[in-house]
């Protein structure tokens, strides 16, 4: 299992790393990192009560897919919250290094 979260981890890594080489605008980068990693990066339990965890993005798809409905918004929440901790922690390297380059 830990094997797996590791491949997992690294091909976002590497996803994220081949977006910053196509663009070169630095602001868009280090503004749409942080929101690709976010998105597919954040975890979460897969069903209420349940100890297993799994990539936000899997489980919605699973919940649009299966009749019983455990609800969006407990998935949506912490998929926001990973989305904006990156975008703040992504924010003030981006502004550190804007300062440190003059």
């Amino acid at each position: 299992m830990i094997i797996s979260w590791i491949i997992y981890y690294f091909l976002l890594i590497l996803i994220c790393y081949s977006f910053s080489k196509t663009s070169n605008n630095k602001f868009i980068n280090f503004f749409f990192i942080p929101l690709i990693f976010g998105m597919l990066g954040s975890i979460w339990f897969v069903s209420p009560g349940n100890n297993d965890i799994a990539p936000i993005i899997s489980i919605l798809f699973l919940e649009s897919s299966i009749f019983e409905n455990n609800g969006y918004v407990r998935l949506i929440r912490p998929m926001i919250s990973f989305i904006v901790l990156f975008e703040i922690i992504s924010l003030i390297y981006y502004l550190i290094s804007k300062r440190n380059s003059f």
